[in-house]
């Protein structure tokens, strides 16, 4: 008997179950997966009961807490049993970083648990959420099966995997490395939607997740023809549908030696359950192209822990695919339909544990929200874009420069010689790639810029980035210099009373329309930011994200406002052009705490993403970026552990792995599809025919017996998969056509 687990630990195997009157059996054999004598102690295993009759529920708890198992219910039982509604729900029950699904009737052997934990670390699920295992499945026969329980614990595997390599068909009945047992990232499965819950009964609900994961993963290559339905796990040998590909996730854990058995019971075809199988197979055909052609996949699925969250807003920033699980319960509420003065009753009402802002200063409504449920000390969570390119930040402390997730607190710490590293590698990419927050010009490098503007080889530059006047943070965070017109006088001012030597280059908002008078200014608006920066020898502006990108390019930068990285060491605050005056001489950034900074920034606190954007008009005639799509690649929200993905282009594992020799021809090449066969050689004319032996009654009734079958199996698969039935006929030109008919 094992120990119910906690929190801490690391895996739950989800074990879906409901009793049925032909499976007197489920219950008891909940008890083979301790067949594995060797199980870690961070392994909880959780019983999803979908909707067993009532009667039975007692004795299926009782025998949970004997095991050490925790046990859920879904009050399903009037519905078709759903294994991939239990998968769902143990998923959101489970209380570890990853799940595995795993049915009643497998039988593990000594240490294969503790085999599945090494495999998470050896595959990098720690690092990468969308990676993620499959194990193989030997099924016995009712013999073996009596058999492999008579059988010492400590010759199991070995036995019953020559069985197997012997190919003894009185032991096996069958074997696959294409099934549903499967480990995935806690976080991952949630965010992709789960098993779609458009899957009634039996079949393909597992499946069509699984397409869709492999498809994101970029393991490897994908096979010709992938919605094609194509042999099945054992016997394919052309890499070609999704089968072919499907199986290779299965082989790697295969090739180690780590699989289950598969205890035999008998099957009720003609059940309600087994009768979706068609229409299972029809929807999942279907599901598969919605998927390649427009991404379509579910809704994701909520953690129950995280409680229930309040959004105003539906636009990418505040609710999205791969941070929706992280609120919890979703509640939206249109913030017109409700008064500013009510919003707290309605949060106590409807018992709402945070609630996310876009921008919290978007408006008065939003911003008189805002502040009350800051002084009801409610959580909340402000989700926007970040200051560095493809950044996003979610923070539960404030927002911009008034939030204390920037203090030094938090990231002024001595960093590894790996994390310095890390950092180095960022600047050294930032500055080649020239990513940017906006459009912009081309680059051509800061010595060319110069003698674009006219600059004088021996002047010193005060680069200004100018900002959007009806900016959020122009609005609410200009302190100490009092707003944009304050800005633009202290400028104005600096342009006669700074050094003789040096000039002020100035850059126009990319999307602002007007641009302000600055007398002696040079204006480089067809310049890129960076190219900016880069010959900058001094940077001012009030708070803007080019801020951030001063830093990284290790020039003093002096804000004359409220801004997130003003702190000692990395930018100087100033409010008169005295002030510029005297920082100009005597500041410099300090290049470690800088480094720490962007180390906490990029590892620790933002969230990245693609973004797809578009311009669109904004206050009075100027334009604004507004963002229609985010597609996470780093996601980090506070109380969360963070959530990573690669985000391939190329493929990790190409057709060179021995994985793939299984589709290897005696050329060497992958088989993609077999040979079309010649017409076959006819008998010559006049050639005596052959003696016909004689056929007792009962030979000739099995021979009738076995056509008919072969005609009904004919016909079955003309119906379910008709292009397969054309490419496997014995007619060349019917299989011929069949390959004319391509599957995407």
């Amino acid at each position: 008997m094992r120990t119910q687990q906690s929190a801490s630990c690391l895996l739950t195997i989800i074990i879906p179950l409901r009793w049925s009157g032909d499976r007197h059996d489920a219950i008891d054999r909940l008890a083979y997966v301790l067949h594995d004598t060797d199980c870690p102690e961070e392994i909880d295993f959780l019983v999803v009961d979908d909707g067993s009759p009532a009667h039975t529920i007692a004795e299926i708890k009782r025998s949970c807490a004997e095991l050490g198992f925790r046990y859920v219910r879904i009050d399903s039982e009037l519905e078709t049993f759903s294994i991939g509604r239990a998968r769902n729900f143990g998923t959101q029950s489970a209380l570890s970083k990853y799940v595995m699904f795993q049915d009643t009737d497998l039988m593990p052997y000594p240490g294969f648990y503790r085999d599945v934990v090494n495999e998470i670390k050896v595959q990098k699920l720690d690092e990468y959420a969308e990676r993620f295992l499959m194990f193989g499945v030997i099924y016995l026969t009712p013999a073996a099966t009596e058999e492999y329980m008579s059988t010492p614990v400590s010759l199991r595997k070995s036995q019953f995997t020559q069985y197997l390599l012997d190919d003894d068909r009185t032991k096996i009945e069958k074997f696959s490395t294409g099934t549903s047992v499967t480990v995935w990232r806690r976080d991952y499965f949630l965010c992709a939607g789960g098993n779609d819950p458009d899957f009634e009964g039996w079949g393909y609900e597992d499946l069509e997740f699984m397409c869709r994961a492999l498809r994101r993963a970029v393991r490897f290559p994908l096979p010709e023809e992938f919605s094609l339905d194509y042999r099945n796990f054992q016997s394919i040998s052309e890499y070609r549908g999704w089968k072919s590909i499907y199986r290779l996730f299965g082989d790697i854990t295969f090739q180690k030696g780590i699989v289950l058995f598969h205890a035999w019971h008998p099957v009720e075809a003609n059940g309600s359950y087994i009768k979706a199988k068609d229409r299972n197979r029809k929807l999942f055909e279907r599901k598969l192209e919605a998927f390649r052609a427009r991404g379509e996949e579910p809704e994701p699925l909520p953690m129950p822990e995280r409680g229930r969250s309040l959004l105003f807003r539906k636009n990418p920033w505040v609710y999205n695919r791969w941070t929706a699980p992280f609120l919890g319960e979703i509640v939206y509420v249109d913030e017109e339909l409700l008064h500013a003065s009510t919003v707290l009753d309605f949060i106590r009402e409807n018992g709402i544990s945070r609630v996310v802002f876009h921008n919290p200063y978007a408006n008065e409504w939003m911003r008189n929200v805002f502040e009350a449920v800051k002084c009801a000390k409610i959580e909340f969570l402000i989700c926007e874009r970040g200051a560095l390119p493809d950044s996003i930040f979610f923070d539960a402390n404030g927002f911009n420069g008034l939030s204390s997730s920037y203090h030094p607190g938090n990231w002024a710490r001595e960093l590894s010689r790996d994390e310095r590293q890390c950092v180095a590698d960022y600047v050294k990419d930032f500055k080649m790639t020239g990513n940017s927050l906006e459009g912009q010009p081309d680059r051509i490098g800061a010595r060319r810029l110069r003698t674009k503007l006219g600059l004088a080889p021996n002047a010193k530059v005060l680069f200004v980035p100018l900002q959007r006047p009806s900016d959020t943070v122009i609005e609410y965070l200009s302190s100490p210099i009092g707003g944009y017109d304050q800005f633009i006088q202290m400028v104005r001012r600096l342009t006669y009373t700074l050094p003789p030597n040096w000039v002020v280059v100035a850059k126009t908002h990319p999307l602002e329309v007007d641009q302000p008078d600055l007398g002696g200014v040079v204006y480089a608006d067809d310049s890129h930011i960076n190219d900016l920066v880069e010959m900058a020898d001094s940077i001012l502006l009030i708070n803007s994200g080019v801020g951030l990108t001063g830093l990284i390019y290790g020039k003093p930068v002096m804000y004359a406002g409220t801004a997130f990285y003003g702190h000692e060491g990395l930018a100087a605050q100033v409010s008169s052009h005295e002030d510029v005056l005297n920082k100009i001489r005597n500041f410099k950034p300090d290049p470690e705490r800088t480094f720490q900074f962007l180390h906490y920034l990029l590892k620790e606190f933002y969230s990245f993403g693609k973004f797809k954007t578009r311009t669109v008009p904004w206050k009075d005639g100027a334009l604004m970026t507004a963002t229609t799509g985010i597609d996470f690649n780093a996601v980090r929200i506070p109380g969360c552990p963070p959530l990573t993905m690669e985000r391939r282009e190329r493929v990790l594992v190409g057709e060179n792995s021995i994985l793939f020799d299984r589709y290897r021809g005696i050329d060497g090449n992958i088989r993609r599809k077999p040979a079309i066969a010649t017409p076959h050689a006819t008998k010559p004319s006049g050639a005596p025919a052959k003696a016909s032996a004689p056929v007792n009654d009962l030979n000739h009734s099995k021979r009738e017996k076995r056509q008919k079958n072969g005609f009904l199996k004919k016909i079955k698969k003309l119906r379910e998969n008709p292009v397969m039935f054309l490419r496997d006929s014995r007619f060349n030109w019917l299989k011929n056509l069949g390959y004319f008919i391509k599957k995407k």
